[in-house]
């Protein structure tokens, strides 16, 4: 969503508030989420994958811009990405 806009809000905000918050991420809103001055989540609707299915929140992403993710890290996900993938071929 190129138009789509992040708002910064506290965990206990989230919490109090969820349906709120849920009504505007429907709308293309965005949040980050922080918990104690750091960001904890980033709540943001479903993309869209290669094959025009809607990616769910079950589904898995993994941020690649952080510097120090760990081979492990990016085998769990895509581990769990073609685990999703299988399921969804059912």
């Amino acid at each position: 969503m190129s138009n789509s806009t992040t708002s910064t809000i506290k965990l206990r905000y989230f919490r109090e508030n969820s349906q709120e918050i849920i009504d505007a991420v429907k709308k293309g809103k965005n949040f980050l989420v922080f918990k104690r001055s750091e960001p904890v989540l980033k709540i943001s609707a479903p993309d869209i994958d290669e094959w025009g299915e809607e990616i769910g929140p079950n589904d898995v992403s993994i941020d690649f811009r952080k510097d120090d993710i760990t081979v492990e890290e990016f085998m769990d996900a895509l581990r769990k990405s073609l685990d999703t993938k299988k399921k969804h071929e059912r």
